[in-house]
């Protein structure tokens, strides 16, 4: 993937996705994965909010479209559980 694990955690914070609650980026480059965490029972939403802003961003022509794609292709994001 091209993008940095700045670049990601930067963009996410952009978005402002901390609104729907605990928002965390964990990246790691041994598996190839970003893996987002959204507040309890908001995944789903994040999650499309995630895939609208980068499909903007590839019609802009602000982002490359390959890149972009992969970075879709390895994205995770689930619920934020708290622990008992």
């Amino acid at each position: 993937m091209a993008y940095t694990k700045q670049e990601v955690q930067d963009w996410v914070k952009k978005l402002d996705l901390n609104t729907w609650g605990p928002t965390e980026v964990y990246w790691s480059d041994s598996f190839h994965r970003v893996h987002v965490i959204a507040a309890d029972m908001e995944s789903a939403a994040v999650t499309e909010k995630i895939k609208a802003a980068v499909e903007a961003e590839i019609a802009a022509g602000t982002t490359d479209e390959t890149d972009a794609r992969d970075f879709l292709e390895h994205l995770i994001v689930t619920d934020y559980a708290q622990e008992d």
